[in-house]
């Protein structure tokens, strides 16, 4: 299977969780008022998605470097059908959040091995760009997510977007079945239990600074989008197509950060990648709170802080992903599935928790997001690398 190939396969099957995480954002009005709940327990779902996506990597990761890449990935998706199936056919709020929880638990599969199948086929330098490239196309799902997600809640109403959901998985499905062919040859897998797999990648520390700086990142990209839509309608009356629109604008300095990480790989150094990216993020953090105070630019500065801070993201993963995973040849399952699982898990739990403060406002966001840019530079100062150091 050629490189191309292997990215467009790990972008297809990674983009029915993508899209699961943001296609209704811009409907959460109406799912509220449709559902009869408060509009502040919709993010509720995100958490209820995002949990079992983290908790079931750490289970389908060191599963794979015994089994294989693509049995694990079959049942994943086969699960995440079963979620989608049961929100379509009994569209109540109870329902959604079992549904969630079990799309979240079948996505883990393709969450925690799309680390994983880079690196069973690249290395070095050449692992950066592949994982650049892989960011790149997973966040075409999240960019067309939310205007996709309005469009149906306007004109079919909300049910319309599961029933897409439903089709998206057993299409991935379908063609995961038949185009992938497995990457972890039968030589290179290794029949070592769960807790030895996770305590021999734990030992490194140089893992464990690339493991906190992605939870910190990620923790701020997640808060962001379950909390948009609800700061960004303190400020205007917006219809659902306008929160759409504002919510993915943001989006596409994702797509330049990952794309910035892919063309500079081997002539810039994995500590230049990453301070650039912490610096993004921690202006884009600062945008968005310094403009709380002034209300004719709290909107401007929600949506250009946001991009500020997603395009530092975009940058760290694929470069910080990298540097974790590489060392780990014969555990790269395992890495990877430490990497997501405890990302996605941290940031579900943090929703619970944030979910019981008060009422989230612009201030507050910009101040969690800005602990969350300085919780990745305090990790990013002992500077120690897992991969060379090539270039400047």
């Amino acid at each position: 299977m050629s490189g191309l190939s292997l990215v467009l396969l790990t972008v297809l099957m990674v983009a029915s969780g993508q899209m699961t995480q943001t296609l209704y954002v811009p409907a959460m009005t109406d799912m509220a008022d449709a559902l009869l709940v408060a509009k502040d327990s919709l993010p509720l779902l995100m958490a209820c998605y995002l949990i079992p996506y983290g908790l079931f990597q750490f289970i389908y990761g060191p599963l794979s470097d015994r089994l294989g890449r693509r049995p694990v990935l079959l049942v994943g998706l086969s699960i995440y059908v079963l979620g989608s199936g049961l929100i379509v056919l009994w569209p109540s709020y109870p329902m959604l959040l079992v549904g969630s929880f079990i799309q979240g638990a079948g996505t883990a599969a393709a969450g925690s091995l799309c680390r994983s199948l880079m690196r069973d086929k690249f290395e070095g330098t050449a692992l950066v760009r592949y994982n650049g490239y892989v960011s790149m196309g997973i966040m075409l799902a999240p960019l067309l997510a939310p205007l996709l997600g309005g469009y149906l809640n306007q004109h079919f109403g909300w049910q319309s977007m599961y029933l897409f959901l439903l089709l998206l998985g057993l299409s991935c499905t379908v063609i995961i079945f038949y185009c992938f062919k497995e990457t972890l040859p039968v030589e290179r897998r290794h029949q070592q239990s769960i807790l030895p797999a996770y305590l021999h990648v734990l030992h490194s520390h140089a893992f464990c600074r690339q493991l906190g700086m992605l939870m910190a990142a990620f923790a701020g990209v997640i808060l962001y989008e379950a909390e948009f839509a609800v700061v960004a309608s303190q400020h205007a009356t917006l219809t659902s197509r306008e929160l759409s629109v504002l919510f993915i604008l943001p989006l596409p300095l994702y797509f330049a950060g990952a794309m910035l990480a892919a063309i500079t790989a081997g002539r810039w150094s994995v500590a230049r990648l990453q301070w650039v990216a912490t610096i993004s993020l921690l202006l884009g953090a600062g945008v968005i709170l310094v403009s709380a105070f002034e209300a004719e630019l709290s909107l401007v500065g929600l949506v250009l802080g946001g991009g500020l801070y997603f395009a530092g993201a975009g940058l760290l993963f694929p470069v910080a992903t990298s540097a974790a995973v590489e060392p780990f040849a014969r555990h790269s399952g395992s890495a990877g599935a430490l990497l997501g699982g405890c990302s996605n898990l941290g940031g579900g739990v943090f929703l619970l928790v944030q979910g019981g403060l008060p009422q989230m406002n612009q201030s507050v966001l910009g101040g969690l997001l800005l602990a969350f840019a300085g919780l990745t530079l305090w990790l990013l100062l002992p500077a120690h690398h897992a991969l060379p150091e090539p270039g400047l």
